[in-house]
């Protein structure tokens, strides 16, 4: 699987390339650095989400039970399902607002930045007054151990009420990497997650107050970091070009309303079949008892800092090849698609070195309980294979979102989930935990095959200059 994943790869490089004219006429000047400019500050503050949940794995990791480790597990587990399910906020305003600034409208910018700051204040006080039935349904999904229900609610009860914040900070990172401004987006992110680690610290270790501590260190930052990107987007527009857009009857015309929600729509399906198949890995770890699942949100972790890492070269894809798309310039389109697939490789190997050699090291130091730490014992060499299989869906998605092609993304990531809805029992019955992320594995392989086939056909809509 490994081998085709690297082959598909290698013809995407070779298809692009041929593309590029020898010359250099249409190289941008210094491309990796601009590449890096983005991915750069994109993986610092991709990977220090991960390192809080790291923060947090070790505080709660050293109470006396591991029930308080399994019910971060379940209701982070439970918040990522209901946020990442509204991913679209992020991923459809990059993509337009890429493609906006390729075109040089500001104008259109700022409507769709106001179009989707609303739609996720809207859908954030919904979930708010909506929480009790999400937690009952979370609980159905999840199927916890019943130790698990009380410290869950506390955390889940805490944490509900930063839904609106979170989703408009969606919008607000997507606007600031569509525009290229991987800096102020990292600002951002290290706004919220070292603010979150230091307040869990704070809160956790030194006033113990345990999960609840780790839920209520979230929502602080989670308002921190929200100021702060919107201090950043009043840098492109003041308060009257914003309130202008608000109030303009063109932001809220139904075609622009119609192709903002068929949009989000196609990726809002596409996202729950992810969070879906994660549910199901833990759902099933839940089943195998509370070392798994406690497990479970350690792969969790170490699954999230690489994705996050190699998101980065995503974003990267997303604004220059998005900006590119809009331009309607399919040589400089294809130019950064093979430069991004580049550096994605490299992060996936370097990835993979990384997790085989430190894996078992970084396990021993985020948890003293000898169940856990046997459960994630032989898991550490799959993981150190995960970057290897996956790199090339990601790097895809970041293609795929820049082309605001939502619908090809939908169709593989279906293909991804009927692979793994197949193969999960099957695996997990023989092989326990491994066959469990082994089959999160083969979905992710799908998914980048698929992408891979279906790139011809998006690429050739990209227009040309000439």
């Amino acid at each position: 699987m490994a081998a085709l994943i690297w082959r598909a790869t290698a013809s995407i490089i070779r298809a692009s390339a041929a593309e590029v004219t020898d010359s250099g006429r249409d190289r941008p000047a210094r491309p990796h650095l601009q590449v890096w400019a983005i991915a750069g500050p994109s993986i610092i503050a991709g990977s220090s989400e991960p390192m809080v949940a790291l923060v947090d794995a070790w505080a709660v990791g050293h109470l006396p039970s591991p029930v308080y480790l399994a019910a971060i597990a379940v209701g982070a587990g439970l918040f990522s399902y209901m946020f990442w399910a509204f991913g679209f906020l992020r991923m459809g305003t990059t993509g337009l607002i890429a493609q906006a600034t390729g075109r040089r409208d500001m104008g259109e910018a700022a409507a769709i930045f106001t179009r989707a700051v609303t739609l996720g204040l809207a859908i954030g006080l919904v979930i708010v007054a909506t929480g009790p039935v999400i937690f009952h349904l979370g609980l159905l999904a999840y199927a916890p151990p019943e130790t698990v229900e009380a410290p869950l609610t506390r955390y889940f009860d805490i944490r509900l009420f930063g839904a609106p914040f979170t989703l408009m900070l969606y919008a607000v990172t997507g606007y600031l990497l569509g525009r290229g401004q991987a800096r102020r987006s990292l600002v951002v992110q290290l706004v919220l997650n070292i603010s979150n680690a230091a307040l869990n610290l704070i809160l956790v270790v030194g006033l113990d107050m345990g999960v609840a501590g780790v839920a209520l260190g979230t929502l602080i930052a989670t308002l921190l970091a929200f100021g702060c990107g919107v201090y950043f987007v009043r840098h492109d527009f003041d308060t009257g070009a914003l309130k202008a857009a608000l109030l303009d009857s063109a932001t809220w015309a139904p075609q622009a309303i119609g192709k903002l929600f068929s949009l989000s729509g196609l990726l809002l399906l596409r996202t729950l079949i992810l969070l879906t198949s994660l549910l199901i890995i833990t759902r099933q770890a839940a089943a195998l008892g509370e070392a798994a699942l406690a497990a479970t949100q350690i792969m969790n972790t170490f699954m999230m800092l690489m994705s996050l890492g190699l998101d980065g070269f995503a974003f990267a894809s997303e604004a220059l090849a998005g900006a590119a798309a809009g331009a309607r310039d399919r040589k400089l389109f294809s130019f950064w698609v093979r430069t991004g697939f580049l550096w994605s490789a490299i992060a996936a190997l370097l990835y993979a070195g990384f997790y085989l050699a430190f894996g078992d090291t970084i396990v021993a130091l985020l948890t003293d309980l000898p169940s856990v730490r046997a459960a994630m014992e032989p898991l550490i060499p799959l993981l150190a294979l995960m970057p290897i299989l996956g790199f090339a869906a990601y790097q895809f998605d970041g293609i795929y979102v820049g082309l605001t092609a939502a619908g090809g993304m939908l169709a593989t990531i279906i293909a991804g989930g009927i692979v793994f809805a197949l193969s999960v029992g099957p695996l997990s019955d023989r092989y326990g935990l491994v066959g469990l992320w082994g089959a999160f594995g083969l979905f992710l392989v799908v998914r980048g095959l698929g992408q891979a086939l279906l790139y011809p056909r998006l690429a050739a809509r990209v227009g040309s200059r000439g």
